[in-house]
């Protein structure tokens, strides 16, 4: 399936963009521009437990006519091509390749769709706009795929067996061939659940993958549960404009972000945000001036100068600080009180908004919900309280950066419900607050709601963001009954 709005153009390439897609005419936030099914749908590197070649659910059993790739209890075929292919392939190669090097599974799944000739010619424009292949050589990526995906390929001989991909790469050698495919499918993966277990998977989307990146995207991408790609307007657009969608992490600072679309993508991002020092006025990287008591200092052209007192930071001492800073994010390694000690800890190095600020603030709000969850008593309201403020703080830096019809935005916000709402009862029910606050909190509540429901309103119901709305609804019935009992007196 690949559908086009005729609100959209195709716009030719150019020294920024590949081949992309324009406006045609205004378009509100909320329209759906393009609907497309992947081209393919596989594991992540990294993945250790075999996936069935079919629906991606866990493995233990190999297919009965191939006995190369794995299928579920439910799967008694996959695709045929495949199947086929490695039934002669197996001839000459080991049929353990798999089993013993699972990793290979992604590159082995894109390597036959571009084999079968039904499929091969949807992989010819998947290549990021002016790929040059030695910007990739000898990069700490290149050596991870070398390592794991390339060189286990080589040696199994496995490349003759593809006749038809032999002839259209030419003379390019095969382990060259291997490192590109690596990166095509880094450069273009997205991140797609699994049906039944909700595991991490990557899609493959030939369209989607060739929209030009912006770190504030004027398009949202919902993924129903067939892995059916949907993207619509977040924001309006005007004519003319270009239609952009995000391959980063809005919620890293710019640093991290270039860094990341560096390794994946091979681009520089020169979007407002990137060039922003503030970062919208989130600052989301800046660092607190030790020269004077309330400013802050942003990096601009690797300067890092306090916008209070013009102040100048050595940028080697800042390097310093992110670096240790992040290890002990990162060495904390969930436990509640170590996050709580680095926020006071590093409170006088970052802005409150500052990325590691903020993502140690979420660690300690997902951990809450967790307490909150699995507490065998009442919850207890300094856990509330505190998870309340956690998402207070963290709610306008997410609208700020990610703005519009925002899934991410959206479930911060019921997050944050889930805990208002539970404290406002256990307050009322105590008698710390008053009626009438109650009544005006239930209110809140119910806002909250509404605009939760409406920013998840274009997602498939049957997406992990559909079933949520269907439980943002079940909590807004909830507040609408307890709010008419309060009518009724």
């Amino acid at each position: 399936m690949q559908n086009f709005s005729e609100k959209v153009v195709f716009a030719d390439a150019n020294e920024q963009f590949g081949r992309h897609l324009k406006a045609a005419i205004d378009i509100e936030a909320g329209d759906v521009l393009i609907e497309e099914s992947p081209l393919l749908v596989t594991t992540h590197w990294e993945c250790e437990q075999m996936k069935c070649a079919k629906c991606c659910e866990d493995s233990f059993v190999m297919c009965k006519k191939c006995q190369f790739f794995p299928l579920c209890i439910d799967c008694t075929e996959h695709d045929a091509f495949e199947c086929e292919f490695f039934t002669k392939a197996t001839k000459a190669i080991s049929k353990n390749l798999l089993i013993n090097t699972y990793a290979l599974n992604s590159i082995l799944k894109l390597l036959l769709v571009m084999e079968n000739p039904a499929t091969s010619e949807k992989c010819t424009n998947l290549m990021p706009h002016n790929f040059k292949l030695n910007e990739y050589r000898n990069t700490d990526m290149w050596q991870d795929h070398e390592v794991s995906i390339v060189q286990p390929i080589m040696d199994s001989g496995l490349m003759d067996c593809f006749r038809s991909i032999q002839k259209a790469k030419g003379d390019m050698q095969d382990s060259d061939f291997l490192h590109k495919m690596c990166i095509l499918i880094d450069a273009n993966a997205f991140e797609v659940s699994s049906k039944v277990t909700g595991d991490s998977l990557k899609g493959l989307y030939v369209h989607a993958a060739k929209m030009p990146h912006h770190c504030v995207p004027n398009t949202a991408t919902a993924i129903d549960n067939d892995y059916n790609m949907k993207i619509y307007a977040a924001v309006p657009i005007k004519a003319g404009e270009v239609i952009y969608n995000s391959f980063t992490n809005p919620l890293m600072g710019t640093i991290q972000r270039q860094h990341h679309l560096r390794m994946t993508r091979h681009i520089e991002c020169h979007c407002f945000r990137c060039l922003d020092p503030t970062e919208l006025n989130t600052h989301m990287s800046s660092v607190k001036c030790k020269e004077c008591p309330e400013g802050f200092a942003i990096c601009s052209h690797g300067k890092w100068m306090c916008m209070d007192c013009n102040a100048v930071l050595d940028a080697a001492s800042v390097q310093k600080l992110l670096i240790q800073a992040s290890e002990d994010v990162g060495n904390a390694n969930g436990d509640v009180m170590a996050y709580e000690q680095l926020l006071h800890k590093y409170a006088g190095d970052f802005h409150p908004n500052h990325f590691l600020m903020i993502d140690l603030k979420q660690n300690i709000a997902t951990i809450l919900r967790a307490v909150l969850i699995n507490s065998m008593r009442d919850p207890n309201k300094d856990v509330l309280r505190r998870r309340v403020d956690l998402c207070e703080e963290i709610l306008p830096v997410v609208k700020a950066v990610i703005p519009g019809y925002s899934k991410l935005y959206a479930i911060a916000l019921y997050e944050y419900l889930l805990s208002f709402l539970e404290l406002a009862e256990l307050d009322f029910r105590s008698k710390e607050i008053p009626k009438d606050l109650y009544i005006e909190k239930l209110q809140v509540a119910k806002e909250i709601c509404l605009e939760s429901k409406e920013l998840l309103s274009f997602e498939p119901s049957n997406s992990p963001e559909g079933h949520l709305v269907r439980r943002i609804a079940i909590q807004q019935e909830q507040i609408d009954e307890s709010l008419s009992k309060f009518d009724s007196k």
